[in-house]
C-alpha cells in the first residue's frame, strides 16, 4: 500500500513539474488602461492576449501577440518573462476642447464631450508568476501605446504600467 501511495505521490509530483505551461487565462488588468484581460497560448510559450479595456472615458480592444521565457536568474521557476507587440482600436471622448455658450446675461459656458475613432500600435513587456497550484497567475507589465489614428495625428504614451490578476483554465 505504501508503495502505491508513494508512486501515486512521484506521478502527481512529476505531472507538477511538468505542467507550468496552461492553455487560457483570464482576468482583470488594473492601471492605466484598466479592463478585461484574456490569453490563450497558441504554441508553447507563444500566446495572443486580448485586453478590453478603457481609457480617456472611452473603450479600446487591444490584441497582443506574446511570447514568454522562464526568468533564468530568478530564485523560483514560476516567474516568466514575456513581451509582444500589437494593435488597438477603439474610441476616446475628450472634453474641454470646445466651450459652448448656454447663457449671455451671465455670460456661462459648457464644454461638450466629443468621440474620437483610435487606432494604434502596442507593445508590452512584463513579468509574470505562475501559481498553477491555486490555479492563478500574477503579473506585471509596461504597455506602452502609439496612437496613429485619433483625436490628435499622434499619440505615446510610454509609461502605461498595470497589474494583473488571471484565473486559470
Amino acid at each position: 500500500m505504501k508503495r502505491y501511495l508513494l508512486l501515486t505521490a512521484l506521478s502527481l509530483l512529476m505531472v507538477g513539474a511538468y505542467a507550468q505551461q496552461y492553455d487560457h487565462s483570464g482576468g482583470i488588468r488594473m492601471g492605466y488602461t484598466s479592463g478585461l484581460t484574456y490569453k490563450k497560448f497558441i504554441h508553447k510559450e507563444e500566446a495572443v492576449e486580448l485586453l478590453l479595456s478603457g481609457r480617456e472615458s472611452g473603450i479600446q480592444l487591444t490584441g497582443i501577440y506574446t511570447f514568454h521565457q522562464p526568468m533564468e536568474v530568478s530564485f523560483n521557476e514560476n516567474f516568466y518573462i514575456f513581451y509582444g507587440l500589437g494593435m488597438h482600436v477603439g474610441y476616446e471622448k475628450y472634453s474641454n476642447l470646445r466651450r459652448v455658450v448656454t447663457s449671455f446675461d451671465p455670460p456661462t459656458y459648457a464644454y461638450e464631450q466629443e468621440n474620437y475613432f483610435v487606432m494604434g500600435a502596442d507593445a508590452i513587456l512584463g513579468v509574470e508568476y505562475r501559481w498553477l497550484s491555486v490555479p492563478v497567475t500574477f503579473s506585471f507589465d509596461i504597455k506602452p501605446y502609439f496612437n496613429f489614428i485619433g483625436m490628435r495625428y499622434a499619440k505615446v504614451r510610454f509609461w502605461d504600467a498595470a497589474l494583473s490578476v488571471k484565473y486559470v483554465f
